[in-house]
């Protein structure tokens, strides 16, 4: 389980993904109605190939990509949550809007 806690204007979200096959499966997630994330881990099974993780600054037009990381195994995996990501913080706008957002990942039990 990838998990990733999303942060802005105070208010913060938990994302949650599983391991997919396609990334363009994944919807984004809005944040405040002025960013969207989005957390893919794809694989097959219990196989992860590789995370990213997207934020998009939304405009009026369309959503403009701001950030982007890639992460790639070995991953840490166990039943308890472990850091995949330290704190992050992604600006953007005219006035400098911050996201932060930090991910975990944890073994999901079968």
């Amino acid at each position: 389980m990838l998990r990733c806690y999303v942060s802005y204007a105070g208010s913060m979200q938990t994302i949650e993904s599983q391991i997919v096959p396609d990334p363009y499966d994944v919807k984004t997630t809005d944040i405040g109605e002025r960013f969207t994330f989005k957390a893919v881990m794809v694989g097959k099974e219990q196989q992860i190939d590789y995370i990213k993780l997207y934020a998009y600054f939304q405009t009026r037009r369309s959503d403009i990509p701001v950030h982007q990381a890639t992460y790639r195994p070995p991953f840490k995996i166990s039943s308890k949550e472990s850091p995949l990501t330290p704190q992050n913080s992604v600006y953007a706008g005219d006035v400098e809007r911050e996201l932060q957002y930090r991910c975990t990942l944890q073994e999901v039990q079968q």
